[in-house]
């Protein structure tokens, strides 16, 4: 047991080992004062009670050349049940042409960093974020709602637009206006063959603002 406590922010002597994995206790355990093992405790059990869901662990520590690393992707989207769910997320991840992911990256000392893919086309060329990818996007937005109201009128749609307003900002407008069209055109494959024509019929409009324009 370490001399000291382990929590970074305190200075007291340590009294206990506490095991850091609560499912494998055996894995790592931390030195802690009495204090910072109360709390500790308190956080455990607290935790334990307030998510009982998914808890993602960090995989097992290799002596190989390269290291081992749990690549976590997360999605929100909505379905029918837990099947429709999956099988929709697995055909936006091999879609080639679906918008780069953020993923989570977790090593074998439970280290998690955030990489976020799409960021590399953050360097595009700034000619092609024109006022015409806005008004296009737009008109995607404004009309889609015909077309897309999910569980909630217009919400699955409207989240979409969200993340579309905040990419513009941070990617251009080309982009903002490129993501609402593939995800649209995903989504739109498991409706009706009338809501695939009003999808088609709205995409050509905004298509038809871009042409129009220049």
């Amino acid at each position: 047991m370490e001399t000291y406590c382990q929590n970074p922010l305190c200075e007291n002597q340590s009294v206990k080992e506490v095991p850091v994995s609560v499912d494998n206790p055996s894995d790592q355990v931390r030195s802690l004062c009495a204090t910072c093992e109360e709390v500790y405790t308190w956080g455990v059990q607290h935790g334990k009670r307030a998510s009982p869901g998914l808890r993602i662990d960090p995989p097992p520590e290799e002596k190989g050349d390269e290291c081992l690393f749990r690549v976590v992707y997360i999605i929100d989207l909505n379905a029918g049940d837990v099947r429709e769910a999956a099988e929709y997320t697995h055909r936006i991840m091999t879609d080639p042409k679906s918008l780069r992911p953020i993923l989570h990256v977790i090593d074998s000392k439970g280290l998690c960093a955030q990489v976020d893919l799409s960021a590399d086309n953050a360097n595009q060329d700034q000619s092609t974020n024109t006022a015409d990818y806005e008004a296009a996007a737009q008109y995607l937005a404004d009309h889609g709602h015909e077309v897309f109201t999910g569980p909630v009128k217009g919400g699955l749609w409207n989240g979409r637009c969200m993340d579309a307003c905040i990419m513009s900002k941070k990617q251009g407008d080309k982009a903002a206006y490129e993501f609402l069209v593939k995800f649209a055109d995903q989504y739109v494959l498991g409706l009706s063959s009338d809501q695939q024509r009003q999808w088609q019929e709205i995409k050509d409009q905004a298509a038809g603002l871009l042409k129009g324009n220049r």
